[in-house]
């Protein structure tokens, strides 16, 4: 039990799936797994829980939120990050997610935020929003995020 596990919900663009693949690379110790997968993984094989979504109406996916009260007693003083990438990127979308995630129990390690490519609602009448989002930076930044959570929350023997 000394690995990471990201489960993630991308939708649309794949904003949040790019990220997540580009931030991941090599990581040898990072899996990603869509919420789409069935079954998922045994989260007691893990010792880090990663959480990553785009933001819809201000949430993120409903996928995520149904993941979270199926597997609420599973994720209970669980080592727990979030990720999500938002068109408009001007409000701090995981303050509300931590809200959640505290309410399961778990121990939140972090929450990083960056744009993503938006074309919902209003914003496809102007061609979206935070068009070449994630970039190069976004992805950069969440490697870095991502890197920091292993090194703090894994055991130095597995690293």
């Amino acid at each position: 039990m000394s690995k990471c596990i990201i489960f993630y919900v991308s939708q649309h663009h794949q904003n949040t799936e790019k990220l997540l693949k580009q931030a991941i690379g090599g990581e040898p110790l990072a899996e990603l797994v869509p919420l789409t997968d069935a079954p998922l993984p045994d989260l007691s094989q893990y010792s880090l829980i990663g959480l990553a979504s785009g933001v819809y109406m201000g949430e993120p996916h409903a996928a995520i939120l149904a993941f979270l009260e199926k597997h609420r007693k599973d994720l209970a003083g669980r080592k727990v990050f979030t990720i999500l990438t938002s068109g408009s990127n001007q409000k701090n979308y995981s303050k509300g997610f931590r809200a959640l995630l505290e309410n399961c129990g778990c121990s939140i390690t972090g929450s990083f935020q960056c744009k993503g490519f938006d074309t919902n609602g209003p914003w496809k009448l102007i061609g979206g929003i935070a068009k070449g989002h994630p970039d190069a930076a976004d992805i950069s930044d969440a490697a870095a995020f991502i890197r920091e959570q292993i090194k703090t929350a894994l055991p130095s023997d597995t690293r």
